[in-house]
């Protein structure tokens, strides 16, 4: 089962990893999920999301000032946070290099 985290990008597990995934439409109309990464910490999945998500909108035009970038980075990161603290409250800090041991 895949778990949502927000635009195209979705995260799976098994017992070894958490595997950051994107989910594009084939040309019959259905779905499919292409595997960006692979983790061992559930932190540095969603760490991985925002900034593939950051990238892919300054290489679109969508974000098109320093801003912009800014306020879609805060966003994000307050979205990652959210997700991690509803697992494991103790949790207050997304950061690249976290010592979460809930996940």
């Amino acid at each position: 089962m895949l778990l949502k985290i927000w635009k195209n990008y979705y995260l799976d597990a098994n017992s070894v990893y958490y595997t950051l995934k994107k989910a594009r439409t084939k040309a019959d109309g259905g779905v499919e999920y292409d595997i960006c990464t692979y983790h061992a910490r559930l932190e540095e999945a969603l760490a991985e999301a925002v900034r593939r998500t950051i990238r892919e909108g300054v290489a679109s035009g969508e974000l098109k000032e320093w801003e912009q970038v800014r306020a879609e980075l805060q966003k994000l990161e307050s979205e990652a946070r959210g997700l991690l603290q509803s697992i494991c409250p103790a949790d207050k800090d997304l950061t690249l290099t976290s010592n979460n041991k809930c996940a």
